[in-house]
């Protein structure tokens, strides 16, 4: 006969080998880290299958972080990577929630069962459906900010065909008759993701809203126009602003365009489509924005690979998205002239270190009603090199969901550049020492020539000459002959 003890019988009553194992302190350690709790409440072997599995992701996180916490941001960019982040964050969102309530489901029922502990159970399971949810939710918007950048939620450029056509513009020729001649470009780098070869990059900032005065301004302009040219072999960047007041310079493909405010490269998109400036006799397979990129490349003198484009509202909240940047400004701005985009007047900007949000960087870059718009294009190259200083630091990666958004609605890129190759090219221009940094802006008078109107007009020599400089064989004018200067 079996004698069974009225303690045995009590399932409320814990052995004493289970005494002080709270299934509440399993959970939160399950919740710091998977297994910790199995750990605790004596269960070694479900301790290594949840803690192993977590464990193998610290070199893997290692190995993303390699290059950098910005470029293993930039990487968000690219929607197969993105897609990856989101099934991998479910996954461990599931790991976690069965880690921190298996402590409950094998525990002791009087311990469990208690109102105490069910609340911290589901307090700790709701921070981890909320945080879980919430990074997935950010990474499936990063999933279709490709589609938006080429194209499918913006419409930033106007790459629509144009007609062949041959030129009827003023030919760019000299008194004896001939004609200037034209650099051929270089082939383009193949796409890889780790640049081998010099990446060249064309940056424009749009600028659509109407201006009073000159009619075409109702039209595409832009603000900015800046080319990016990274060597991988001498590590270094260099920066050429291209001012927007270009006029009279000669065509890529023959002729040349008036002397006039009216034809300024600024407005060279809304000339082409009044039918003011024609098309080459081949036409051109990215429309009208890739005659001005073109364009852009013939006057710089280097081939451009790639191109982006960003309208100013996109400006400022990128700017914002980052916290702001930090630029040392030469000199104190002060312009009761100058219009803000809410219409209101009057911008003011001390001279040294400013940190600057989204709206006053976009003034910074802007100004130029009472300065020149030469050193309105050095600023702009401050505020590049100021963004990619701040997209380097440590809290950078804490930003990417923020400024993915921001980038998907606002940037339109050419379609030969390939999302999975930002990550690298960004990590190789943050790895470029501050001394390797070259900033040009093609202002007169080296490098155009003043006007009896608001135009100037390039001296195609003096920028063939300073593109071999700058760019040493890669320049398109490099072992060709010296363009004719076709100002007055």
């Amino acid at each position: 006969m079996v004698c069974y003890s009225p303690l045995a019988l009590d399932t409320n009553t814990p052995p004493a080998s289970d005494k002080g194992r709270s299934p509440s302190i399993a959970a939160l350690l399950s919740f710091i880290w998977p297994g910790l709790g199995q750990l605790y409440a004596g269960n070694r072997r479900l301790a290594a299958i949840f803690f192993v599995p977590t464990l193998i992701l610290v070199p893997l996180l290692a190995y993303q972080l390699r290059s950098g916490a910005v470029a293993f941001g930039a990487r968000f960019l690219e929607p197969v990577y993105v897609l990856g982040a989101l099934i991998l964050l479910i996954v461990i969102g599931v790991w976690r929630l069965v880690s921190v309530t298996q402590p409950f489901v094998e525990g002791k029922r009087h311990l469990s069962s208690r109102p105490a502990h069910r609340a911290v159970l589901a307090a700790l399971a709701a921070i981890i459906v909320l945080t879980h949810g919430a990074g997935s939710y950010l990474l499936a918007d990063a999933y279709n900010a490709e589609n938006q950048i080429y194209g499918g939620g913006n419409d930033l450029v106007d790459d629509s065909p144009i007609p062949s056509d041959v030129p009827t513009l003023v030919p760019s020729q000299v008194a004896d008759g001939t004609q200037d001649q034209t650099p051929s470009p270089t082939p383009s780098p193949t796409a890889t993701e780790a640049p081998d070869g010099r990446v060249t990059m064309l940056f424009a900032g749009k600028d659509a809203s109407p201006s009073s005065g000159l009619a075409v301004r109702s039209g595409t302009h832009y603000d900015s126009i800046m080319v990016v040219s990274y060597d991988p072999k001498a590590n270094s960047v260099q920066m050429v602003s291209v001012p927007r007041e270009f006029a009279g310079y000669p065509l890529y493909y023959g002729g040349k365009v008036p002397l006039s405010e009216s034809y300024e490269i600024t407005y060279m998109q809304a000339q082409l489509s009044k039918g003011n400036i024609k098309s080459p006799p081949q036409g051109d397979p990215e429309g009208r924005f890739g005659m001005f990129v073109r364009e852009v490349q013939y006057l710089v003198g280097i081939h451009i690979d790639y191109w982006a484009v960003m309208d100013l509202d996109g400006f400022m909240k990128m700017i914002d998205a980052v916290g702001g940047i930090d630029v040392n400004n030469p000199s104190v701005i002060q312009c009761a002239g100058f219009f803000w985009i809410d219409g209101t007047k009057g911008l003011y900007i001390g001279a040294g270190m400013q940190h600057l949000n989204g709206m006053r960087a976009l003034a910074y870059a802007r100004e130029r009603t009472c300065d020149s718009d030469y050193k309105r294009a050095a600023r702009q190259q401050q505020v590049m090199r100021a963004l990619l200083s701040k997209m380097s630091q440590p809290g950078a990666v804490l930003q990417i969901p923020g400024l993915i958004q921001t980038v998907g609605k606002s940037v339109q890129v050419s379609k030969s550049f390939k999302t999975s190759m930002v990550a690298d090219y960004v990590a190789a221009a943050v790895s470029v020492p501050d001394a390797n940094f070259t900033n040009v802006v093609l202002s007169p008078p080296t490098y155009a020539s003043n006007t009896p109107n608001a135009s100037i007009c390039p001296n195609m020599p003096v920028l063939a000459a300073e593109s071999i400089k700058l760019f040493g064989t890669d320049s398109l004018w490099s072992g060709k002959a010296k363009p004719r200067n076709v100002c007055p």
